[in-house]
């Protein structure tokens, strides 16, 4: 392990006890912002709750819809980063991105 990575991890950690936080796949996602923001505790945290609040969003649209899996929770995100927070056009972009062939027009 690099020196770099050994000292993200460790802020991580940090951050991660702190917060109370446990888990590989958060520890994962905390590196990741820190790869995009930097050493910046705080700015890193409030990035870090505004992805969980994305999330939990995201979780609340697919209990409206019936669906499940990690597949479907990522698409949503996505769509989310790209429409915005309206569940309206979530729910139509999402819907849209899993028709199964195209609608033919005459």
């Amino acid at each position: 392990m690099s020196e770099l990575a050994q000292k993200k991890e460790e802020f991580s950690n940090e951050i991660m006890q702190e917060e109370g936080l446990k888990g590989k796949p958060i520890l994962d996602k905390l590196i990741k912002i820190i790869d995009n923001i930097g050493f910046n505790k705080e700015k890193v945290k409030q990035e870090y709750y505004l992805y969980k609040q994305k999330e939990e969003f995201a979780d609340e649209i697919m209990a409206e819809l019936g669906i499940k899996g990690r597949a479907n929770r990522i698409k949503i995100i996505r769509i989310i980063d790209t429409v915005g927070n309206n569940k309206k056009k979530i729910k139509i972009s999402f819907l849209r991105s899993t028709i199964a062939s195209r609608i033919p027009h005459d």
